[in-house]
Parts: C-alpha cells; structure tokens; sequence
C-alpha cells in the first residue's frame, strides 16, 4: 500500500514538473506584459514554442497561423476539422475552407501568396470579431467608444469590426492612445488575444 502512494506521489510531481517545464521559455521572463496568457495557453496546447526552448514573443504571427488559433477557438470540440475539405493546399486549408464557409475571411483575403505573410492588427480586429458573430452568433457589440487617435484610417465596416472586438475585451490599443492597424501582429499580441476570446464565451479548449 506503501508503495502505491509513493508510486502517486511521483506521478503527482512528475506531472507538475512537465506541466510547468511545458509553459517555461527562455525568452520569456516572469515580468513580460502576456506570461499569463502565454502559459495558460501553452499548457492547453493551444499554442507552442520553439524547439530550442524559446516562445520568441516578438516575432510575428502569419495570417495562417492566426486563422487558426480563431477557428480552432470558434468551432465545438465535437466537430473535428480534419473532416473539412481544405480550401487551399496549405497546411491551414482546412481552417480557410471553414473560414470562407463562415464568412469569417472574404474569398479572396487570404491566398497562397500572403497566408504566410505577417497578419496586421487591422486584419486581426476584422478576422476575431468576424469569427465570434458568425461562427459564435454573437450580437455586434458596440457599447465602446472608439478613442484612438489612429482610428480614423478605419473605414466604416472596419471601424464596427474593431467597436465589437474593444467592447467585448478581446484587444485593446497602446500607451499612447494608438490602436496601430498596421503594424504586424506578435506571438505576444495573438496569445492574449486568444486567451481572452477563448475565455469569454469560447469553446473550451483544454484538452
């Protein structure tokens, strides 16, 4: 009997020490601005670092790699995407095939030539607020103000897509009252943003 609490006990801390291992980067101090959101969805494995051991918060995240974070985050975890056609032969087909169908992304708004290419905030603000009414069935919120002092460079549909996303708490701007709609999205940026659209009426993605 001795031996199979020792033998829990082990298993008990073992787990602890990869789950923890598993959220931990080089490149990632304890004070960063997104560590919070970063880790809890790490150790969902909703997103990943590198080999190396680095999360490299900084870089930029391609409009692949953000379309699926939202789609993965918007579809119920009993409707599997490998079963959806791909709309592209690209790794993310199948993400744009539901993407396309939803209307989450216009036909002709991500191609081959730019999937790989780094999303912008302004791309970003239209893909996740698209993602939550459409494929979520979320009413447009638009309690919030728009008070950037870049907002103006929106159009009007884009200035709604970017009322929703800010009233909902999903993102916000800079110190200095920008918002920067095209400025290239960070690792960073996309991990806080998920968390936050994950963690407000998302579908639960632990797994």
């Amino acid at each position: 009997m001795r031996n199979k609490i020792l033998v829990f006990l082990m298993m008990i801390v073992l787990f602890i020490t990869t789950t923890v291992f598993a959220a931990t980067f080089t490149d990632l101090p304890a004070d960063h601005w997104a560590i919070n959101y970063i880790t809890d969805l790490t150790e969902k494995q909703v997103v990943n670092g590198y080999p190396d051991g680095t999360f490299r918060p900084e870089e930029t995240i391609s409009r692949g790699e953000f379309l699926k974070l939202v789609i993965a985050a918007s579809m119920p975890k009993d409707v599997p995407i490998a079963l959806a056609p791909s709309a592209m032969e690209h790794w993310a087909g199948q993400y744009l095939y539901v993407a396309n169908t939803y209307g989450v992304v216009s036909a002709n708004d991500i191609t081959l030539e730019n999937i790989d290419l780094p999303i912008t905030r302004r791309e970003m603000a239209k893909m996740i607020t698209k993602a939550d009414c459409y494929m979520r069935g979320n009413p447009k919120n638009m309690e919030q103000s728009l008070t950037f002092t870049d907002f103006s460079e929106f159009d009007a549909s884009e200035r709604e897509f970017l009322t929703h996303a800010i009233s909902q708490e999903y993102l916000n701007g800079y110190p200095d009252g920008s918002f920067g709609p095209d400025n290239e999205m960070t690792r960073a940026e996309a991990a806080t943003v998920i968390y936050r659209f994950t963690n407000k009426g998302g579908v639960d993605l632990e797994k």
